[in-house]
């Protein structure tokens, strides 16, 4: 598989990653009774469902699951990348690109224009581009809904997914050959 350029945060995606999921602030008895366990389409991942990212006004197209879980991928192949897990729906999961502010896929104006719109502070909001696969013939390929992002406020927990003003952004824009 040829890959496309495209910027990722590790570092910072994988602070939000563990802020969301992680329970390193209560001990052993009290984490266990917060934790589950949820067998996804790309394995068993364990989540906080008492510490959720809340999408108050659901997703695009998806309007009644408002709550999910930013983890870590649990396939290693695909270190760059985190699953977004539905908290209300076990079977619903993305798979989502970290994206940074300087990145060649969408312009540094464009995201810093949309925090501001969302009432995200830049330096507290993680960006990421939600994956989809294409499978064919022998191929599989990669895009990334780059018109779409979606915006978390890592401090609130609460994240939106913003369709951008500048229509030069794809809706399958491919990240892989």
């Amino acid at each position: 598989m040829q890959e496309a350029q495209f910027a990722v945060t590790t570092d910072k995606s994988a602070y939000l990653a563990g802020q969301f999921a992680s329970s390193s602030d209560l001990d052993a008895a009290e984490q266990a009774s917060q934790d589950d366990f949820i067998e996804t389409r790309f394995g068993r991942v364990q989540v906080r469902r008492d510490k959720p990212v809340v999408f108050p006004k659901g997703m695009l197209g998806i309007p009644g699951r408002c709550h999910y879980a930013l983890l870590e991928f649990p396939l290693k192949k695909f270190a760059d990348f985190k699953l977004l897990q539905s908290l209300e729906d076990d079977d619903l999961s993305f798979i989502t690109l970290p994206l940074d502010v300087d990145n060649p896929i969408i312009d540094r104006a464009d995201l810093e224009n949309a925090c501001k719109e969302l009432g995200f502070p830049l330096e507290d909001t993680a960006i990421l581009l939600v994956v989809s696969v294409h499978r064919e013939m022998e191929n599989v390929r990669l895009s990334a809904n780059a018109r779409a992002p979606l915006f978390v406020n890592a401090p609130r927990r609460l994240a939106e997914q913003y369709v951008l003003h500048n229509n030069k952004y794809l809706v399958r824009h491919m990240i892989t050959g």
